[in-house]
């Protein structure tokens, strides 16, 4: 896999570009960028469907704008880290599918079945963590309950001890990799 580049380095490349760039790159340029504002647009809900925002791009220049969409669309296809960013998956998984026709469903099934499987083993490793951490506090907090009363034993939140969060930190970071590498693999395949 690539480096990962900040937008800072993105922009001072491209500015390197165009101080080199012909006069055809900076018009696919602009007809690339016209295409990630349509996809933006897409996946913000102010567009029904994706394809309704290439109306006004010219016909010479709607391959470069669905390249454009398509890598924004593409960027959106992440692991969730919480219930609320599958609207933007979802969102940007439909947009694929409108751009790139129906045979790519197959693509986007096994993407959808992926991040599914990443949620279900996320919260399954997290269970499993703090049933662990459960266990070995039980010991201190019949102390705890010995020296402050059992109501404050039993207020102890296990997701809150530092032990806790760094090993899960670890765990989740594992996982993280993993999906990650399986999930990238997969997107290579939409564009």
């Amino acid at each position: 896999m690539g480096e990962i580049k900040s937008a800072l380095e993105i922009a001072l490349e491209r500015a390197e570009k165009i101080g080199k760039a012909s006069k055809d790159e900076i018009e696919q340029e602009k007809w690339i960028n016209a295409g990630k504002k349509i996809a933006a647009r897409f996946i913000n809900g102010e567009l029904k469907g994706i394809k309704d925002g290439f109306g006004e791009i010219p016909p010479e220049n709607i391959n470069k704008a669905i390249e454009g969409a398509t890598d924004v669309l593409i960027r959106n296809i992440i692991l969730p880290r919480d219930k609320y960013q599958w609207a933007n998956i979802n969102k940007a998984i439909e947009g694929i599918i409108e751009l790139k026709g129906s045979t790519i469903r197959q693509v986007t099934d096994r993407i959808i079945e992926l991040l599914k499987m990443y949620e279900h083993s996320i919260n399954q490793y997290q269970e499993q963590v703090k049933m662990q951490f459960q266990a070995k506090l039980g010991g201190y907090q019949q102390a705890i309950a010995q020296q402050y009363g059992a109501e404050v034993a039993a207020n102890i939140d296990v997701e809150a001890i530092p032990e806790f969060q760094q090993e899960w930190s670890k765990i989740k970071g594992e996982i993280d990799s993993q999906f990650e590498q399986q999930l990238e693999q997969m997107k290579s395949f939409l564009r």
